[in-house]
């Protein structure tokens, strides 16, 4: 069976509506930026889904006959085949992902639900883009583990350090030389010369920071116990077809500085390229609803993890 993942996440990348005949429609809203007195919020692109509009406007027949050299009709054919899988899949409880657009279940009364899954990848056109939040000086001594000196101190610093350079300087140009005139008598007394002291000179310490591919990489982490037991029980068989991806790039080299800094916290992972990005994997399957089911046990800022093949 020809599966419609792959062709929903291409077509709902270049555009705002994408309808499954028969399902329901995946509809993008977009948010612009805002900003307020602690973040700027990047603008944003979130999935949305409607039962109500069903009907086949032809969008995704047309993706899977062009792409599976197939005609119309076959291409019709197998997004009812998929439709009644999902229906069949729900009916027992289960989750049915859509890749990495969110996934559907059923509530308690029987209504289709869909959870979308946000993410930087949500478009191309905000690729690269973050949020970002104004550091407090509290949360730079936490994280540092120190007390942090404040601007205006690293300033004053530096202007003592220039203060001290200048009357070293002037004292040295303005301070004469005394030379003993009884030099020039018949004498054995000997000239006396007085010079400025040395300048003293203070440089400010600097602090060295370690860069990789233009992604700065954390030297001293700090840990917490369940960062240090994030793989426990996550399943791990290497001939798997299904991973469970916790980030996603378009450049390899993007992608493995991620891993280094989450090797550096304790999270063993490794990357592969899929469908044109390269992911970011920690857990890998032949089942795929054992990876939905791992994906729960993720700590709670890892939850916006996915499955792919």
């Amino acid at each position: 069976m020809i599966s419609l993942t792959q062709h929903i996440e291409y077509l709902m990348m270049r555009n705002d509506c994408v309808v499954v005949p028969g399902w329901g429609a995946l509809v993008a809203s977009h948010s612009p930026a805002s900003s307020d007195q602690s973040c700027i919020s990047r603008p944003s692109r979130l999935i949305g889904f409607n039962p109500s509009i069903a009907h086949n406007d032809g969008l995704l027949a047309t993706s899977l006959a062009r792409r599976h050299n197939i005609s119309y009709s076959e291409a019709c054919r197998v997004i009812a085949d998929n439709v009644t899988a999902f229906r069949r899949q729900l009916a027992t409880g289960s989750e049915v992902p859509f890749g990495r657009l969110g996934f559907f279940k059923n509530d308690d009364n029987s209504k289709l639900l869909f959870t979308p899954t946000f993410h930087n990848e949500a478009s191309d056109e905000f690729f690269g883009l973050h949020n970002f939040e104004f550091p407090t000086l509290s949360q730079e001594q936490k994280e540092q583990g120190q007390v942090a000196p404040s601007i205006f101190a690293r300033r004053g610093w530096k202007t003592a350090a220039a203060i001290v350079a200048l009357i070293g300087i002037g004292a040295l140009l303005s301070t004469p030389v005394v030379v003993d005139k009884s030099i020039d008598t018949a004498s054995l007394n000997i000239a006396t010369v007085k010079t400025a002291p040395t300048a003293v000179t203070v440089k400010p310490a600097t602090k060295a920071t370690t860069a990789d591919n233009q992604m700065v990489v954390i030297d001293k982490p700090t840990t917490t116990p369940s960062e240090q037991t994030f793989n426990d029980g996550m399943p791990s068989d290497e001939n798997g077809v299904y991973f469970l991806v916790i980030n996603s790039c378009k450049k390899q080299h993007q992608a493995q500085a991620l891993a280094k800094q989450y090797a550096h916290k304790g999270i063993k992972c490794k990357t592969i390229a899929r469908g044109g990005y390269h992911h970011v994997v920690v857990a890998q399957s032949n089942s795929q609803q054992e990876l939905v089911k791992a994906k729960k046990l993720l700590p709670e800022k890892y939850r916006k993890a996915w499955v792919c093949k």
